[in-house]
């Protein structure tokens, strides 16, 4: 398979019980690749208790066929790691139900609770609250 550049870009930062991620695409197998390596440490510190991802998409959060493939493959790790649920926040973008359409298949094939939200701070409070439910079950 021919490799390409990566496109999109990426941040994550820890939160307290919370992964804050901000892509910005669309994004391919090499960006979703490059996100892999880099979210491995992230799952690591966060292993042991319940987390949550709080992912804020900007412009078109659309993925190739071969980057959502990787990604799922992505979620079931964090999963694994400890992970309880995603909230999603789609910003600045012209199309946002496509957008959701495409996150809504990627978490729901990787069995995981998700929500989408309109701003960071509901999207948040949302995301503590499955956290703490996750932390009453254990």
């Amino acid at each position: 398979m021919e490799k390409f550049l990566a496109h999109g870009s990426f941040s994550l930062q820890i939160e307290g019980r919370i992964l804050l991620l901000h892509g910005e695409g669309p994004g391919n197998a090499e960006l979703i690749e490059q996100y892999q390596m880099a979210v491995a440490q992230h799952r690591e510190a966060l292993a042991g208790k319940p987390w949550g991802n709080l992912v804020v998409l900007h412009g078109e959060s659309l993925l190739t066929h071969d980057a959502v493939q990787l990604m799922n493959l992505s979620i079931g790790r964090s999963c694994a790691s400890g992970m309880v649920a995603a909230a999603v926040v789609l910003s600045d973008t012209n199309y946002p139900g496509l957008g959701e359409q495409l996150w809504h298949q990627i978490y729901v094939a990787a069995d995981m609770p998700h929500a989408f939200f309109d701003n960071i701070e509901s999207a948040r409070g949302w995301l503590l609250e499955q956290i703490d439910l996750a932390n009453s079950k254990t």
